[in-house]
């Protein structure tokens, strides 16, 4: 193993078994921060609030710069995700996308890829303000895009068109139950996220009685547990918002090929093709 800090699990490319997207990336650190901020004691310049909706002109005086949804923290409830869903006010709407594709024909992947990056633009020019990127409905003949990578996909699209401010990106994926992973997404440019099946997971818990807790209880826990999570993250790299995280990228691709990189998240480099 090769690591730092107490970290000495072995890289996801040198491993035979089947790994997670997320498991290739490796936060940086901060070179100038010394010591970090205290994500406890200094938990007053800290902040996780997101403010989702079009950023309009900044050369222009308009009050249309507060037309904003107010999220309090970027873990969504699967209630806060139905409300976002439903939206129909104030100019606010949603509209799904599927990450979902038909895994019998060749490059299939790939081609979803395109689409969903297509959808979004689409989305942006008929009007909605939110998009939810979904793999919810997977089974033996449909299988889902990496959240990570179809959110990084999504937002280098955007960003390219000039059209990234425009739009909100949610994630509704079976696939984040970490904080390393919410840390990515957020830092691959995701503005909120609902981990569905970690919330089936903690309420099969409560059902089996192995948490001695209410569902409601548990899943608090567990979203505050994630929030603290993300904050001690924020502070090891300086940052004290989480509005300065996101689409920040401060991470390193290990193993991942420099094309495929450069086409889905552009800034990051990956080490290993350098060696």
């Amino acid at each position: 193993p090769i690591g730092s800090m107490g970290n000495d699990t072995p890289h996801a490319v040198l491993s035979k078994r089947p790994q997670l997207f997320y498991n290739y990336f490796k936060q940086l650190f901060a070179q100038v921060t010394n010591p970090a901020i205290d994500p406890i004691r200094e938990e007053l310049v800290m902040s996780l609030e997101t403010y989702l909706g079009p950023e309009r002109n900044l050369l222009e005086e308009t009050h249309q710069h507060c037309h904003k949804l107010r999220i309090k923290q970027p873990i969504l409830s699967n209630a806060e995700l139905e409300k976002i869903r439903r939206i129909n006010k104030s100019g606010f709407k949603t509209k799904v996308i599927s990450l979902l594709f038909k895994v019998s024909a060749k490059g299939n992947l790939k081609k979803s890829l395109d689409r969903i990056c297509k959808e979004a633009e689409s989305a942006i020019k008929t009007g909605y303000t939110f998009i939810i990127l979904s793999d919810r409905g997977i089974n033996k003949e449909y299988a889902s895009l990496p959240s990570l990578l179809a959110v990084s996909a999504v937002h280098h699209y955007l960003v390219r068109k000039a059209l990234r401010t425009q739009l909100g990106i949610i994630l509704e994926s079976a696939e984040p139950r970490e904080v390393h992973h919410f840390a990515l997404l957020f830092g691959y440019g995701a503005d909120c996220v609902n981990p569905y099946l970690a919330y089936e997971a903690i309420g099969c818990l409560v059902k089996d009685r192995e948490l001695n807790l209410d569902l409601r209880a548990a899943l608090d826990n567990y979203i505050k547990a994630a929030d603290k999570g993300i904050l001690k993250i924020l502070s090891k790299m300086g940052i004290s918002t989480l509005q300065s995280y996101r689409g920040a990228q401060i991470f390193e691709a290990l193993g991942l090929n420099q094309e495929f990189i450069d086409k889905y998240s552009r800034i990051v480099s990956s080490e290993v093709d350098k060696i």
